[in-house]
């Protein structure tokens, strides 16, 4: 934990003044890390951008949608980060007239909850966890056989699949287009001990982005107080909402199927800076493959967060040039500002907007802001799953933990390429080294003469079956049977015993592999 403190987001560099000026209020005024609010804040902006996407580098269209964890120990306002994306996605249900019991914020205890969720109420929900545990732990909750199969739905769920089925013996489920957010707080041992579930190899863990920030903890004196004229999550979501809202006059949408969706894409300079981002990915894992399938894992997924983020960023963009136009007008609503005048005039304000620009390409700047956050998020994933040697301790104690903790990073979590690539030699040489002792010490041991009883004509007596082996004359035994059934004999003994029995004029052992 405290080395994940060690690394915090750039947020100046992620967003723009008026989005930072949006979080710092927030933040300073609640006690908590902008990293808190900032990675809570990314499933509700996938959840508000209304089932959008964007076409990847690659050309394929995925989800902006995100799995996220906070961590932190007791007392560190992780609750604060929760209740302020959970109270403004309620004000956003309320002014868009979503009736409470057909809520899109779920809190389904299971899988099978949740899929039905998803068919009857929306193909597009959020789920805000206090405790990612409550989450995690659900997995193959009330039936046999185990949560292999929850989590390979939450996998599939979080891959922007057309189609998500649950086949049971007492129903089937299909949901189309499905698309699911969850934002979580967890407790560092809660996390690591769901951690080790990954040595199923369903990478479940690896789709989720962690915080682990620097508490934010001042005195009563150094408490800034909240600024009430600055806009709220509120408005930045509900902006972000009307954006991509699919009504028929919008012409800059995309089909999908009977489902219509905006589709975000790259301008040429903000492609390359994307290609570039995924061809280091791209090489990192290629020097780790075979030996650090936990990098590995982390990468992969980061090569399609990345346009998610990227997705993302641009949507708070808009919302961010939409608080200009307001505020150029004087007429930006102020933090407790929640009317439905208020909300009527930043849905005009963004349909002229839309109406005057090119809204749906994301510019290099938003690629690299974008390129940032996810290498933020890959040093605090690389950290989070190294666990320090007392949490380590006391989770091998409660959970009987393994090593997979520390398989995932054996190296500086900002360490450049080449310095990878010669780590990754060394681990090599390592490895081959200790194969060759282990195949060494194998030969060793099947060399070395095991007493086994033979029952001979006329006696019963001990003997070592690869110093004595009794033949016949003309009998014929094949090479490799005396190797593999004879105590392990080498080849060089095999030929060294044939050469002295036929100088001795013993009898003449014709050795041949045939």
């Amino acid at each position: 934990m405290d080395k994940a403190s060690m690394h915090s987001m750039n947020v100046t560099e992620i967003f723009d003044e008026n989005i930072c000026a949006l979080i710092d209020n927030i933040c300073l005024s609640s006690q908590m890390p902008r990293e808190y609010l900032i990675t809570m804040l990314l499933p509700a902006i996938g959840h508000f951008v209304n089932g959008s996407q964007i076409r990847t580098n690659t050309g394929t269209p995925t989800n902006i949608s995100f799995f996220t964890t906070i961590i932190g120990y007791p007392s560190v306002n992780k609750s604060s980060a929760t209740e302020a994306i959970l109270n403004a996605c309620l004000e956003i249900e309320k002014q868009t007239g979503i009736k409470p019991e057909e809520s899109r914020i779920n809190c389904s205890a299971t899988v099978e909850s949740l899929l039905a969720e998803l068919k009857n109420t929306s193909p597009r929900l959020i789920q805000i966890w206090d405790e990612a545990v409550t989450l995690l732990q659900s997995f193959g909750l009330y039936k046999q056989g185990g949560a292999a199969y929850d989590r390979s739905i939450m996998c599939t769920l979080y891959n922007s699949s057309a189609v998500v089925k649950r086949q049971t013996k007492s129903g089937n489920i299909v949901v189309e287009n499905p698309v699911l957010n969850i934002g979580a707080a967890a407790h560092p041992a809660d996390i690591f001990s769901c951690l080790s579930n990954e040595s199923d190899d369903d990478g479940l863990m690896a789709r989720f982005l962690f915080s682990a920030p620097k508490p934010c903890l001042p005195l009563s004196d150094e408490i800034i107080p909240l600024n009430i004229d600055e806009p709220s999550l509120t408005h930045l979501l509900y902006i972000i909402y009307c954006f991509n809202c699919t009504e028929q006059a919008d012409v800059r949408q995309t089909t999908n199927g009977e489902e219509r969706r905006i589709l975000y894409s790259y301008s040429e300079s903000a492609l390359r800076v994307i290609n570039n981002a995924f061809d280091e990915y791209t090489l990192q894992i290629r020097e780790a493959y075979g030996i650090d399938q936990g990098l590995g894992s982390i990468l992969g997924k980061a090569k399609v967060q990345i346009s998610r983020l990227a997705g993302t960023l641009h949507a708070v963009s808009l919302a961010s040039a939409v608080f200009d136009v307001l505020i150029n007008d004087n007429s930006l609503p102020g933090y407790f500002d929640k009317t439905r005048p208020v909300f009527d005039l930043l849905k005009r304000a963004v349909t002229d907007f839309k109406d005057t620009h090119k809204w749906t390409m994301i510019s290099e700047d938003t690629a690299r802001a974008a390129t940032s956050l996810m290498n933020y998020f890959i040093t605090q994933k690389k950290i989070v799953s190294v666990v320090d040697v007392l949490v380590l301790r006391t989770l091998q104690i409660r959970y009987v933990a393994t090593d997979i903790f520390l398989s995932i990073l054996q190296g500086p979590v900002d360490e450049s390429l080449e310095e990878m690539r010669q780590r990754l030699e060394h681990k090599r040489r390592e490895q081959e080294e200790i194969e060759k002792n282990q195949d060494m010490a194998a030969e060793s041991r099947r060399s070395k003469p095991a007493k086994v009883s033979l029952r001979l004509e006329g006696a019963s007596e001990q003997r070592f079956p690869e110093k004595v082996i009794l033949l016949t004359k003309g009998s014929k035994i094949p090479w490799a049977a005396i190797s593999l059934n004879h105590g392990g004999f080498k080849a060089a003994t095999l030929r060294e015993a044939a050469e002295t029995l036929q100088t001795e004029k013993l009898g003449m052992l014709r050795y041949t592999y045939t």
